[in-house]
């Protein structure tokens, strides 16, 4: 420490903690009182430096629950992937602070204490706001436990298939579908189970109470009985109608607010929406966590809206206005529906409700 930050060097005494030396020209009881003002001087200062860092203390504590409760659900790897800027954001509310002691950290060493908290915090600044102590935030409870690789497939299935497999079905058939090599093979695989499908979607409508949703919900549902039937062009027609129902009613003013960095087109269709979206999200790395849930949602919409005579996929409009057997086909049907499913529990989540600011989807 310099001798010029210490207490009473001004007036030519040791450093401040030290044993005073005689002196030549007052006495050691003369000079006391100084000395002692010296000291209650600095002790209130310290005061207000541990009044004025509280803030920060309270905000890294906050901020090393919200790391733990993301470790616990994505994984530590994760984590440090979405990380790499945190330190930075947080010594721009530390350090000012900080620099007003920094002389003193022989005497208080806070700098050094903060600091090694700061960096044990790995979470950036953007989504600090929204992380609550719920993974329902930023991943749907069907998906936890899987790794990035496993994600990043789900994503590239969700284009490439033209479904979503957000909060439904169950892991175990998520997990399932991840090895196959073909569009083909997932089809038949969901398929296969369907039943088990369709309990999955039926278990997770019940969640969706948004009073602006529950009439499609019914359809929906009505939807889910048809396809137990064995009735699959009808259930086909009724999911497609609740997915353009809710994305005129609401779906395109979510995804504006879900993607507020995206230029979108000032008279886009659905599909122009939804292409702005996934388009701007090339790499969906650089999405914040909770932009990847609804990148989720939206990224098997594109083939559902998209233009168009011929089809692979499910494509609403085709079923609508082209109706034929090669716009309905067997294997549309759980996709038709899962997709429906996908955006009603979105919405469901993003619709402000009446003297209820938190939806509470899990």
């Amino acid at each position: 420490m310099n001798d010029e930050d210490t207490p009473g060097a001004e007036d030519g005494g040791e450093g401040f903690g030290r044993e005073a030396g005689p002196r030549q020209t007052r006495s050691a009881g003369s000079d006391l009182p100084g000395i002692m003002e010296q000291f209650r001087q600095t002790s209130a200062w310290l005061t207000s430096v541990d009044k004025a860092l509280e803030p920060a203390r309270r905000h890294i504590r906050m901020l090393e629950s919200a790391r733990r409760t993301v470790e616990s659900v994505m994984g530590p790897g994760t984590v440090y992937q979405v990380a790499l800027d945190a330190q930075r954001q947080y010594r721009a509310v530390t350090e000012p602070v900080l620099a007003l002691q920094s002389s003193l950290s022989d005497i208080y060493d806070w700098h050094s204490r903060i600091n090694d908290v700061v960096r044990s915090v790995s979470l950036p600044r953007a989504l600090l706001e929204r992380l609550a102590a719920t993974a329902a935030l930023f991943l749907p409870a069907n998906l936890g436990g899987l790794d990035t690789e496993e994600l990043r497939t789900i994503l590239e299935m969700g284009g490439d298939d033209g479904l979503s497999l957000a909060w439904a079905p169950r892991t175990g058939i998520v997990k399932a579908l991840l090895p196959l090599g073909t569009r083909q093979e997932r089809y038949a695989l969901l398929a296969e189970r369907r039943d088990d499908v369709l309990d999955d979607i039926d278990a997770s409508l019940r969640i969706v109470t948004h009073p602006e949703l529950t009439g499609m919900v019914a359809i929906l549902s009505a939807a889910t009985r048809t396809a137990r039937a064995g009735f699959g062009e009808g259930a086909q027609a009724l999911a497609g109608n609740v997915l353009e129902s809710a994305m005129s009613r609401h779906g395109n003013a979510w995804i504006r607010r879900s993607f507020p960095q995206v230029a979108y087109p000032s008279r886009a269709g659905h599909h122009g929406t939804i292409g702005s979206a996934l388009d701007d999200a090339e790499d969906w790395g650089d999405l914040t966590l909770l932009q990847f849930k609804h990148y989720l949602v939206v990224a098997g919409m594109r083939n559902a809206f998209g233009p168009g005579a011929t089809q692979d996929t499910f494509n609403r409009h085709l079923g609508a206005h082209q109706a034929s057997p090669d716009t309905y086909r067997p294997e549309f049907v759980l996709p038709a529906i899962l997709l429906a499913h996908a955006l009603l529990r979105a919405l469901n989540q993003d619709l402000e409700r009446p003297g209820d600011d938190e939806d509470g989807d899990a």
